[in-house]
């Protein structure tokens, strides 16, 4: 995987990259924070409980 070596790509890309990353910094700072209650924490442990895991990897080939 070696397009993954950051320090292999241009000028142009690191640039790119760090304006992307500052652009979803800022948008994420705007977004309202989630809080998840007891109660909704109460009511999605009992749904879990009520349907077994019939596929944990989440893969429809796991299934077969």
């Amino acid at each position: 995987m070696e397009w993954l070596e950051f320090n292999r790509w241009s000028q142009e890309v690191h640039k790119r990259l760090a304006l992307q990353a500052a652009r979803l910094n800022e948008v994420s700072q705007r977004l309202p924070k989630q809080q998840v209650t007891a109660t909704q924490a109460y009511h999605l442990q009992s749904m879990l409980r009520r349907h077994s895991a019939t596929n944990p990897w989440g893969h429809p080939s796991a299934e077969s």
